[in-house]
């Protein structure tokens, strides 16, 4: 069980390492709140930073 915590938590951090390389503060901010709100099981607060950050990484592929 504590294996898979801490590739998870490995995954996590290299994932908004990449992130944040490539959109910015704003990108981790967003990907942060939708990943808070997931795990506090706070639905609204994960849907529209989920949201947000999809359409700042569509805003940045134009």
């Amino acid at each position: 069980m504590v294996f898979f915590q801490l590739v998870g938590t490995c995954i996590e951090f290299w994932t908004m390492q990449a992130v944040q390389t490539r959109l910015g503060i704003a990108g981790l901010a967003l990907l942060t709140l939708a990943i808070v709100g997931v795990r506090a099981r706070h639905p609204r607060l994960a849907w529209w930073s989920a949201g947000l950050f999809f359409l700042l990484t569509l805003q940045l592929q134009t």
